[in-house]
């Protein structure tokens, strides 16, 4: 039988090698040490909240909602986070700074010169460019 290779090279779901090789499929992976799984938990939640904002439709909206809950709970046990401790932060900021239920767009903010906000917004020049 012929194969063929593609590269991968990201974390995949805990049962997935298994399945995938039940179909024929030859998987090459190793286990990865805390650092790196760290950082391929926070990589592959970028890429699945890539996919939230990508979704078409309600199902899929769903489904990759659910991927980033999963690698938000790897992370928890990872670093040995209760995710009740996070939910109470994000409560916590919620009663402090309210969500984003309002739909607020900010298009551009001012800020007073030398106050902490101008420094903060001119610490990240790609996120928050000086507009003039």
């Amino acid at each position: 039988m012929s194969m063929r290779k593609f590269q991968q090279n990201k974390l995949w779901r805990d049962k997935m090698v298994a399945h995938v090789e039940q179909m024929g499929s030859v998987v090459h992976c190793h286990c990865l040490d805390d650092a790196a799984y760290d950082q391929q938990l926070r990589l592959k939640l970028l890429e699945e909240a890539d996919e939230v904002a990508r979704a078409t439709n309600q199902k899929e909206l769903i489904a990759e909602l659910g991927d980033v809950l999963e690698a938000i709970d790897a992370l928890c046990v990872l670093h040995g986070l209760a995710k009740e401790d996070v939910l109470a932060v994000q409560a916590a900021k919620r009663a402090e700074r309210g969500g984003f239920y309002d739909r607020l767009f900010v298009t551009v903010a001012e800020h007073p010169a030398g106050s902490y906000l101008e420094q903060y917004c001119l610490a990240e020049p790609e996120k928050y460019p000086e507009v003039l």
